[in-house]
């Protein structure tokens, strides 16, 4: 069977769409984006807002694509 990956634009329709989806008995599953990954637990949250702001303080350092891999 195939697998259909499905984009909803809002939290309604992904509401929606899992109350067909439990209603023809269709399995599904959520995947967390990026962000939501990184921000799962308290640990990583914190280290992310952590680098943001020293990012936006600017602290960050510049790697050149050519640099990244030495």
């Amino acid at each position: 069977m195939s697998i259909l990956t499905i984009h909803p634009k809002d939290e309604a329709q992904e509401k929606a769409l899992k109350t067909i989806f439990d209603a023809f008995n269709i399995k599904y599953e959520k995947e967390l984006d990026e962000t939501e990954h990184l921000a799962a637990s308290d640990a990583n949250k914190k280290a992310l807002d952590e680098s943001i702001q020293q990012l936006e303080a600017g602290k960050g350092i510049k790697v050149s694509f050519e640099d990244l891999w030495k």
